[in-house]
């Protein structure tokens, strides 16, 4: 079946994107807009001129395209008229270039994590609601058919009441990631749990739609300067209970997944979405549902800044999640129960 999307009518319209951040996985997002014929990429921002020129070299010089290169971004909001920026920067740096970019009128696709703070992720919303700027989460679950599946059950309130959510994460992030940022908690935030893992805890929120209320959780650093392990345990305020686990030392393969248990019915998927089964009220199991595609990430992006669409991830999933996470972390320091601070 073909996705027919706004932006797909608009072709006449070509959506200027400029590229924050030339890092390793932002090359993902550069390939993805580059081959999009409604997409003209302006500009490529990175203080390390490798990765402008690596780049360059891979993603650009074979689409016989030549964006502008910037080592400051600032300079890049300044000189380049364009309609959207993404950022891919590490977490620390969110907050400030992606105010900074709604501040000079662009709409913004941001990697996750949103930002490090809770009051950052206020300031954050407000900011975008002011300046009447899209700022969508590059959650790649949030823009899954598989996602978009369970949350309609949840709305037609076939998965009945959810009482309970499962979630897990293992990969081999200690040895992939020494000797970068994502292992120094000045520009990280915190470590396995609040990279990798957080598209574990976002699954969660996303696919129940609960709130929690209450956090409990241990984490290991395994001698290094970040958490590498990470395990909690969460009561959401409708009293359903929930567990995670993130494993990032030593393990073999990637391993992922997320089930979300309700009174009528129970779901398991991955935590970008990807597989999916489903148990109805007879206990039936049901491999792989029918799902409608909905547009990817990139694509939604584009329809939102041509006005033709709305984010599935608005930044209020972000201060969600910040909420989340600022009480794991605070139970992990002092071997206690947290309650998680509320949304409003």
């Amino acid at each position: 079946m073909t996705v027919v999307t706004f932006a797909s009518l608009h072709y006449m319209k070509k959506v200027r994107i400029g590229m924050i951040g030339c890092g390793s996985f932002s090359r993902h997002h550069g390939r993805m807009f580059g081959q999009m014929p409604q997409v003209q990429m302006v500009a490529l921002c990175d203080p390390n001129r490798q990765n402008l020129d690596r780049y360059q070299r891979e993603i650009f010089d074979p689409l016989d395209q030549r964006p502008r290169q910037f080592a400051d971004y600032r300079e890049m909001l300044k000189e380049i008229d364009c309609d959207g920026v993404v950022i891919v920067t590490p977490h620390a740096q969110h907050f400030e270039q992606t105010m900074a970019a709604l501040g000079a009128g662009r709409h913004v696709l941001l990697e996750k994590p949103m930002v490090i703070g809770v009051r950052q992720s206020r300031e954050l919303i407000a900011r975008a609601k002011r300046v009447k700027r899209v700022l969508s989460l590059a959650f790649p679950g949030s823009f899954a058919p598989e996602f978009a599946y369970v949350r309609e059950l949840l709305q037609r309130g076939e998965l009945g009441e959810v009482i309970s959510v499962h979630g897990f994460v293992a990969q081999s992030w200690l040895k992939g990631t020494r000797g970068t940022w994502r292992q120094d908690p000045a520009l990280a935030g915190g470590g396995f749990a609040y990279d990798s893992g957080a598209h574990l805890f976002h699954a969660m929120l996303f696919l129940s739609n609960l709130r929690p209320a209450e956090v409990f959780a241990w984490t290991d650093n395994r001698g290094t300067p970040v958490d590498i392990l990470a395990s909690a345990v969460m009561r959401f305020k409708n009293g359903a209970l929930g567990t995670a686990n993130c494993c990032g030392e030593d393990a073999r393969n990637w391993d992922e997944g997320i089930t979300v248990s309700g009174t009528k019915a129970s779901v398991r998927t991955g935590i970008h979405g990807g597989r999916l089964e489903q148990w109805d009220a007879q206990g039936k199991l049901v491999r792989y549902p029918r799902v409608e595609p909905v547009p990817t990430l990139h694509q939604n992006f584009v329809d939102c800044i041509l006005g033709g669409a709305e984010t599935p991830c608005p930044p209020i999933w972000g201060l969600r999640q910040s909420l989340l996470m600022e009480a794991l972390y605070k139970s992990a320091r002092t071997g206690k129960p947290v309650r998680v601070g509320r949304v409003d």
